[in-house]
């Protein structure tokens, strides 16, 4: 999954992807200055060995845990804007809490106050420091993610993404990051995506890959590639093919436009501004599927269904429990899009979209933004999932 974020430059190649809530996601912990330290009290007796241990490796610790939730206001509001956006809303937040506070404490206004006017902005004071203090933790988080994403590795490893989601062969890049010995995970990650979107790696540079592999990170994972050619994420490309030729992924790729090179991260108006260009291939599904996949045939044919699977399309009943054979030979009564109806708002119908196996925050971010109405799609968007995964877990767990 490309994973990236920040600066708006020209050309689909310059753009760093993600919305501020990936870009989080990508980090554990995020460091906030300082370490925080317990003062001891003067005099007394001298504290115990171990908790004088204990205390150094607290303070030692530049890290604080930050909670991002609904339950902070800000976060509702930050979570779904794109790194180039956030920076100056956050800005805006700033400028508008200091108006505020001079406003009330300037000498000329404060001699005007009457009582209750004061009893009243007392009573605001706690949710004021409550804003300045989440204020200061979102600028924080921003410049730690617009320093990841500046950085040369990460912009280096998304150009290596982009260029393979838009059908470039990316060989060379690949054995640089090993010879710059780029971690493990991160590595089969982007051997795993140029397999998928290049329908296999070629063969010569299939084994040399592989041996490569082996001898930089060891034995052990032979194992791994072995795994990851058993889930069809790694595979030989055995037969003559040229660049230009058709590919399950360029099917894809045209048919749903998973490709927007003309987005517009700071004024989003397709899903494909979460990663500054590249649609979530899952939620362009979800999209069409909004029309009965109109248009789409030829690229479902290219979408995996398992061994002797076949992909339907059914409309279930409400008054009586059917089976699918009856449901496939009864048809369908209309498309979801028709169904609907002309609901605005809170008042839309709510649609459930399941992931088996994982969704990803790239996709979550987009589903929230079909589910916000700014398209015109017509639901409102309920998603579960088995689990929350990212490129790394994913291949961890096979």
């Amino acid at each position: 999954h490309a994973d990236a974020h920040s600066a708006h430059l020209r050309g689909t190649r310059g753009r760093r992807p993600r919305n501020k809530h990936g870009g989080v996601r990508r980090r554990r912990a995020v460091p906030r200055g300082p370490p925080r330290r317990r003062r001891g009290r003067r005099g007394g007796r001298p504290a115990a060995a171990g908790s004088t241990a204990a205390a150094a490796r607290r303070s030692s610790d530049p890290t604080v845990l930050l909670p991002l939730n609904d339950s902070d206001p800000l976060y509702s509001e930050v979570r779904n804007m794109h790194v180039e956006s956030f920076g100056s809303f956050l800005g805006g937040q700033a400028k508008a809490l200091r108006e505020s506070h001079s406003q009330f404490t300037s000498r000329d206004a404060a001699r005007s106050r009457d009582l209750a006017e004061i009893h009243q902005f007392v009573k605001q004071i706690p949710a004021f420091a409550r804003n300045l203090r989440s204020l200061r933790n979102h600028i924080h988080v921003a410049e730690r993610v617009k320093g990841t994403a500046e950085s040369g590795p990460f912009r280096q490893r998304w150009m290596t993404e982009r260029g393979m989601l838009e059908g470039e062969t990316c060989y060379d890049a690949l054995e640089d990051l090993l010879a710059a010995d780029e971690g493990p995970y991160r590595f089969l990650r982007l051997m795993c995506l140029q397999s998928m979107t290049g329908n296999g790696i070629k063969s010569s540079r299939y084994d040399g890959l592989r041996r490569e592999v082996v001898q930089t990170y060891g034995y052990e994972y032979l194992s791994v590639l072995n795994d990851l050619e058993k889930a069809g994420l790694l595979r030989r490309r055995e037969t003559f093919s040229l660049e230009s030729m058709a590919t399950p992924y360029s099917t894809l790729r045209k048919a749903l436009d998973l490709i927007d090179a003309d987005v517009d991260p700071s004024d989003p108006r397709d899903v494909s501004y979460v990663s500054s260009g590249y649609a979530p291939m899952t939620v362009r599904w979800v999209e069409r599927a909004m029309d009965g996949y109109a248009g789409t045939e030829d690229a479902m044919m290219e979408l995996p269904t398992g061994s002797g699977g076949r992909w339907v399309d059914v409309e279930q009943r409400r008054d009586r429990a059917e089976t699918l054979a009856e449901s496939l030979a009864r048809g369908k009564g209309g498309t979801l899009r028709s169904l609907a109806g002309s609901g605005t708002g809170d008042g839309r119908p709510v649609l459930l979209v399941y992931y088996v196996g994982g969704v990803t925050f790239m996709e979550l971010a987009a589903l929230r933004f079909l589910s916000r109405g700014g398209t015109g799609f017509p639901y409102r968007i309920v998603c579960c999932a088995t689990e929350v995964v990212n490129g790394s877990t994913l291949l961890r767990s096979l």
